[in-house]
């Protein structure tokens, strides 16, 4: 029959009709997934319900943060930042042109003054002091043989047999020559100097903080190959001199006075506050960046310290001592947290939309805040506003939420 129908071209029909078994797999599966969704929707519908009016009835309270304030900051006239330098430093270059033979220093060396740092080709220089050295002797024989010429001529002028202008002609003589001699020793004194320059030497003392140069290399006064603009071959920085400069703002310059007590946090070494004073105000402005320099220097330096480090420098008001700035730091509520109950002192500080009842110990007032002895740490939410109405426990919302 199935032949017949293929043969007639009509389709066969019979690959779609569907086991009853398995379609009514389908229809269960179908049901449970419709339930299953509708669970879900209820679900959520019923948390929204619970919860927004739950939020929305919850009473607001005010809250501010317990703060902690160091001796610092509670002296603390004027913030800036700033960089370490050296105020006694030396760029160190050669005063003539020739090839590096010998440098045997490199950056963080120490070194003392009239240490050597570097030994440059003289073999030139070293000619030109044996040619002065033999100009002199040539003149000086040049002389001894217009001394014996004057010295005959005189004898005959003496006798009679000689002309007077003789012995003046030689005279003159003598004195030329005499001259040429010192002009001779000047010209060795100029090649032994240039011969000394071929050996540069540190003129200060300190640490070498770069090096521009190496062996074989061309340096001269001025600078070229590999050399900075200054021609230096290295450069020194006495770490005893390290002070600071900042820039502060014109407008705030009037609040600075010379020997300002001030404290310093250097990036590098944030586990220390230094002490130091405002050594000078430099007297002049920068136009453009409506600043002042300023140089402080530093009272308790060490050895962590180098130059080019950033730190913020904070100026304090005059009078301030080191012990004062040793003092532990103090922690301040607002007065209107403050609230008696029980006879003690008592606060609500606010945490995950709860409050916690707690008694602490204050001490003095200051403007609108009391000192904290114990019982709160700085940080702390605590509530502002109608405090003596609310509940240990208690849910409440904070304003602004």
């Amino acid at each position: 029959m199935a032949d017949s129908d293929d043969r007639s071209g009509r389709p066969d029909l019979s690959v779609l009709r569907m086991d009853p078994e398995e379609l009514e797999e389908r229809r269960s599966a179908g049901w449970l997934g419709w339930l299953l969704g509708l669970a879900l929707l209820v679900a959520a519908g019923y948390g929204a319900w619970a919860y927004v009016p739950l939020s929305f009835l919850l009473p607001k309270v005010e809250t501010a943060s317990v703060r902690m304030e160091t001796p610092t900051q509670k002296s603390t006239v004027l913030t800036a930042t700033g960089y370490t330098y050296a105020r006694k430093r030396a760029a160190v270059g050669a005063k003539i042109v020739g090839r590096i033979l010998q440098i045997d220093v490199d950056e963080g060396d120490t070194l003392q003054e009239g240490d050597l740092i570097a030994v440059l080709d003289s073999d030139d220089l070293e000619a030109s002091r044996a040619q002065a050295e033999a100009a002199i002797l040539e003149a000086e024989a040049q002389l001894a043989d217009a001394k014996r010429e004057q010295a005959r001529l005189t004898r005959l002028v003496e006798a009679g047999v000689s002309a007077q202008a003789e012995l003046d002609a030689a005279s003159t003589r003598t004195d030329v020559v005499a001259a040429q001699v010192e002009l001779a020793k000047a010209r060795l004194e100029s090649a032994e100097a240039q011969l000394a320059y071929a050996r540069v030497y540190a003129p200060i003392d300190g640490v070498v903080i770069e090096k521009n140069v190496e062996v074989g290399e061309m340096v001269a006064p001025g600078g070229f190959t590999s050399q900075q603009s200054t021609g230096a071959i290295l450069r020194m920085a006495d770490p005893t001199s390290l002070e600071i400069e900042a820039d502060i703002n014109e407008s705030y310059i009037a609040r600075l006075r010379r020997e300002q007590p001030v404290s310093i946090k250097v990036d590098a070494v944030p586990d220390k506050a230094y002490r130091g004073r405002l050594r000078q105000i430099v007297p002049t402005a920068d136009r453009q960046r409506a600043v002042v320099q300023v140089k402080v220097t530093i009272d308790d330096r060490d050895e962590r310290l180098v130059p080019d480090m950033s730190c913020t420098v904070t100026f304090l008001e005059e009078g301030t001592v080191a012990e004062t700035l040793e003092a532990e730091p103090v922690l301040y509520v607002p007065s209107g947290a403050v609230f008696k109950r029980g006879g003690e002192n008592r606060v609500f500080v606010l945490g995950k939309n709860v409050l916690e009842l707690r008694a602490v110990e204050l001490g003095q007032s200051e403007g609108n805040e009391r000192v904290v002895l114990s019982g709160l740490k700085a940080g702390d939410r605590v509530v502002v506003s109608e405090v003596a109405d609310l509940k240990d426990g208690q849910q409440v919302k904070e304003a602004g939420d």
